[in-house]
């Protein structure tokens, strides 16, 4: 998906550049100047928000921007890319520098594209894998769908991908776009939640986990307790992440 990433400091000097095309790394030079005076017009505007994505389309690619007290994080993508996972991702990975590197960000005056630390988390967060799960992946996810659903104090269970598609499942249609607008709202992991989030809606409480780029949905029956759907959704979670790790 993202072809090459920078960071940018609050001074508008560039703090790190990588391209993903070759695997090589990318001279903080090459930074399209466009680019910069872009980033630093944005950031001197009173109507930019924090943490918030914003992109800027130019022939067939599009350049994406995320700004924090410390630095920006830009990264240049296809057009034809999902907004909702470039955005997701984007969010993602800049919150992790953010609190794995605030300090050094805040002091650095040189090229962190030396820092291995921050190579290892930019890798794991772009090498996690955003399009529809293979067959395979598939079958398995419906083996763990037809477990859960043997269990009588479970009333739906569901799989969803990144776009916040149902892979597979029995989730009713009343409660999918609620499910849409968390995913779309998520964050993007190279690891697995530690723990379930929770949906009130209707007569059910849902719970998420999500891993990698998949969700996990599941939901007790209304007279149940919802540490059925708990257990239920982090057992499906925990295989799919030994399965896809």
């Amino acid at each position: 998906m993202i072809r090459c990433v920078y960071m940018i400091n609050k001074e508008g000097d560039p703090l790190y550049g990588r391209t993903f095309e070759d695997g090589a790394y990318s001279a903080l030079a090459a930074l399209p100047s466009l680019v910069r005076n872009s980033v630093a017009m944005m950031w001197s505007s009173s109507g930019i928000s924090s943490e918030r994505v914003y992109l800027l389309e130019m022939d067939d690619d599009v350049w994406a921007y995320i700004f924090f007290p410390s630095f920006a994080l830009i990264a240049l993508a296809p057009k034809e890319e999902p907004v909702t996972q470039l955005r997701n991702l984007m969010q993602s990975l800049g919150k992790a520098i953010a609190h794995d590197f605030v300090d050094i960000i805040k002091s650095w005056n040189g090229s962190m594209s030396d820092i291995a630390d921050l190579d290892a988390l930019i890798n794991n967060y772009l090498s996690v894998d955003l399009n529809r799960p293979p067959p395979k992946i598939i079958k398995f996810i419906e083996r763990l769908i037809d477990k859960a659903l043997k269990l009588p104090e479970i009333a739906f269970v569901g799989v969803f991908d990144a776009e916040g598609d149902l892979l597979k499942g029995n989730v009713p249609e009343v409660y999918i776009f609620r499910i849409q607008v968390e995913i779309a709202q998520g964050a993007i992991s190279p690891v697995i939640d530690i723990a379930p989030s929770t949906i009130r809606s209707g007569d059910h409480v849902l719970q998420m986990l999500k891993v990698y780029s998949l969700t996990t949905v599941a939901a007790s029956q209304p007279n149940e307790s919802n540490l059925y759907a708990t257990s239920t959704v982090s057992e499906m979670a925990n295989a799919l992440y030994e399965k896809m790790s």
